[in-house]
Formats: C-alpha cells, structure tokens, sequence
C-alpha cells in the first residue's frame, strides 16, 4: 500500500505510529467497558484493533521500502500484505458495529445488508490472496518499491462498491443517530475510500494514516460518550431507587408485628427454658441492630453483614415455631457485597410465603454461596408450597419483594436473579453478581 511519494515518509510514519498508539488507548479504554455491554464492546474492540494494526502495517511498510537487503524485501512484501488485507476488515467490521447501532436504535434488520457487505470484502480479501502468488494487483519493483499492476483498480473498485453500499442504506437511518455518531459513520467508511479515489487518481501518497485515525477518534469518542450517559441515567435511576424505598425497606423489614410476635414468644419460653429465650432474645437484638445499622447505607453492604442479620432472623423464627423451620448455610464465599435487605427479603419470602403455608408449617431454608468464572453466586432453597414465576411476574402487589430485588440487585450492583419455583414443590432464588475485581 506504502509508495515514495510527495508527503516525507518521517510524516507519514509518525502519523500512522501515533495513530497505532491512540487505537491501543482505546482498545484498553473501552475494553474496561465490557461489563457494560459486551457484544458491543467486542465489536467495537475488533474494528479498533484492526485499524490499529493497519496503521501498524503500513507505517512498517513505509520506513522499510526502498531497501535493498533479503530482511526488508520480506518486510515490506509482508506489510503490504497485512495492509490490503486488514483494510477490508476495518470495513467490515466498521459495518458489523454500526449496523448493529442502527438495528438497536430503529430494531429493524439489516442482516441481509451485511451479508452484501461481508461478501464484498470477501472477495477483496481473496483477490489480495491471489495476488501472492500471481501478482496481477501490484508488485515489487527491483528496488523493493510497491508498484500498481494494471488490475490495480479493482481494490479500489472492491472498497467503494462495499462502502458505497453500506452508506445508501445507513443515510435512511441518520436521523436516528447523534452527531457525532454521523461523523463516525463517515470517518470509518468514507474517509478510507477518499484516501484510496486520490491514490487512483495520481495522488501516490500513503493516505490511509489521517482516515483510520479519524475512524477511531470518532468512533471511540462516540461510544465514551454514549457510555457515560448510560451510566449517568443508571446512576439517577439508582439514586431515586434508593431514596424511594428507605421508608419501605424500613417497614418491611423492621415489621412492628414481628417484633410483637417474636418478645412474646420470649415472654412465655422463659418459664420453659430460659437460656434458650435469652438467647432469643439476644438474636432479636442482633436482628435490629443490623437492620438499623443498614438503613442508613447508600451502597451495597457486605454480604457477611448481610448474612449476621440473615441467621439472627432465622434464629428468631426457628425460636418462635418450635423448630419446625430448619436452617443449611453453607457460606463458601464470604468476599462480597449485596443491596441491603436483599437476602433477608428472599429469605423471608422463603419462610412467611412458603413454608409457613405448608401443611404442616414445617421445612427448610438453605443459603449456598460460591465463586465462580468471575461471578459471586448466591442460591437460595426452600421446600415450600411454591408458586408459578411466570404469575409471580405479572401480578400486581404479589410477591413485590422478589421483583424490587432483583431491580436493585441490577441497578446496585450489575447483579441479576433467577426464580425457579413449582406450586407444591418449593422455590430456588438464584443470584449473580459480577466480581468488581474482574471488571
């Protein structure tokens, strides 16, 4: 790709350098992104890399040409190489991430249009490939100089017909794009076309420095900023969240009638056993005390804490109905943090809604954590009268625990929770909470 010319090479090699650095910033940047919307942010990553590496090849293939040692003919012929090949893959890839930007914004498919366009940059590819081994695209002139061969043009040709393509039904969808989306769109499909049309047209200029660099800059900038207003609605979201339901997490979970309840039943076992109401009642304490201590917490809370207040609750009911409620925890993972009152609502529901209304009112609550590929799991079991999920979902003022858990479970945490539950069988709460160490 890479011709002596009238821009000094020096130019265009620290051009195509700086612009090869910029992409590996914004590989790394938006890749720390990826918790936020993987299959974006590896589309993203991939059109990223490949301009990089483009910008990469070419600046190689500048600063060798022209020498005459075994080393740099290969050098260049490699470089050259990678450089018409990896341009179609910027298109294409520049295409796969748009076209999926225009799908989600207007949820029309453009399927069949990338298909076109995968094809095209297909059959550039194999042309390049060819070219290896019969030359009939460009060569190598006796001083390791690239020369364009008469069939030249059709790589040129290859990359407008794609470009081309792509943009006739990407301009039906503008009005659906922010500015600087439009910018990007342009930059990383038409501006690498211009640099190839001035080549064809005697400009013998490397000019596929300025465009890449112009396709990432618009492109990563666009995404940033798309992120951060993400990110900032969530965080409004989450802060309204939050201060809607302190006054009802405070009456759900500090319940004047449990408290009635359970210094009543302290009240009669202390004349039946009383270093078993004592201890009762030291597990009530401890129940309030860790749910006062939380209310006033705007983020997750240690789900060791979590779990202090869980089993003082437990012990409380277990007190209360004579032992018909049995406990299994097994807390393999401790080094996490959880909304607050999360699990104690799941558990909760677990006892008031489903063992208690058993017949007999009698069963098990069992807590499992562990940790694995990246993700905090918590499981919660019980063998109640369970319920249909699907119903739990759609009606109003049922179960509206369950279903403002696992909101705040997303809006605090990223975290997500599945209910498997069967009328007569029990119910298993499944939670997921990503590991902020791997994100």
């Amino acid at each position: 790709m890479s011709e002596t010319g009238n821009v000094p090479q020096i130019i265009q090699i620290v051009t195509e350098g700086w612009g090869a650095f910029f992409c590996i910033i914004a590989a790394i940047v938006v890749g720390e992104t990826a918790w936020h919307d993987r299959k974006k942010v590896i589309g993203l990553l991939r059109f990223i890399v490949a301009d990089g590496l483009l910008l990469l090849a070419d600046a190689l293939a500048t600063g060798v040409q022209g020498q005459g040692d075994e080393g740099a003919f290969y050098i260049v012929k490699i470089s050259n190489l990678l450089a018409y090949l990896l341009g179609y893959l910027v298109i294409a890839f520049g295409v796969s991430y748009f076209g999926e930007m225009v799908e989600e914004r207007v949820h029309v498919s453009i399927r069949n249009w990338k298909l076109i366009e995968y094809i095209v940059a297909g059959v550039g590819i194999c042309l390049i490939l060819i070219n290896v081994f019969f030359p009939f695209l460009y060569d190598f002139d006796s001083s390791n100089q690239l020369r364009r061969l008469p069939w030249n043009s059709l790589i040129s040709f290859s990359y407008m017909l794609g470009v081309i393509l792509i943009m006739v039904l990407l301009l039906n969808f503008f009005k659906d794009l922010t500015g600087l989306e439009r910018f990007a769109i342009l930059s990383a499909l038409v501006l690498p076309v211009a640099a190839f049309v001035l080549r064809y047209v005697g400009y013998d200029g490397s000019l596929i420095g300025p465009p890449g660099l112009a396709a990432v800059v618009f492109t990563s900038v666009s995404y940033m900023i798309d992120y951060t207003a993400v990110i900032a609605n969530r965080e409004r979201e989450r802060e309204k969240w939050i201060a809607d339901e302190k006054i009802r997490l405070l009456y759900n979970q500090i319940k004047p009638h449990f408290i009635y309840n359970a210094l009543t039943g302290v009240y009669y076992g202390m004349d039946e056993d009383l270093p078993r109401s004592k201890k009762a009642l030291k597990d009530l304490s401890g129940y309030l005390r860790g749910s006062l201590d939380v209310l006033d917490e705007r983020e997750c809370v240690d789900f060791s804490k979590e779990l202090g207040t869980v089993r003082c609750y437990l012990d409380v009911e277990t007190f209360r109905f004579d032992d018909q409620i049995h406990v299994d925890i097994d807390a393999q993972d401790m080094d996490f943090q959880v909304p607050a009152f999360c699990i104690q609502t799941l558990v909760e529901n677990a006892v008031r809604h489903g063992i208690r209304k058993k017949n007999p009112p009698e069963g098990c609550v069992s807590i499992h954590t562990c940790y694995e590929d990246g993700e905090h799991t918590v499981t919660i079991v019980d063998d109640g009268i369970g319920f249909d999920p699907e119903e739990m979902m759609a009606a109003e003022g049922v179960h509206i625990g369950l279903r403002n858990t696992k909101k705040r479970l997303a809006l605090m945490c990223d975290g997500s929770m599945e209910i498997e539950s069967k009328p007569g069988e029990g119910t298993k709460v499944t939670l997921r909470i990503p590991d902020v160490k791997e994100q």
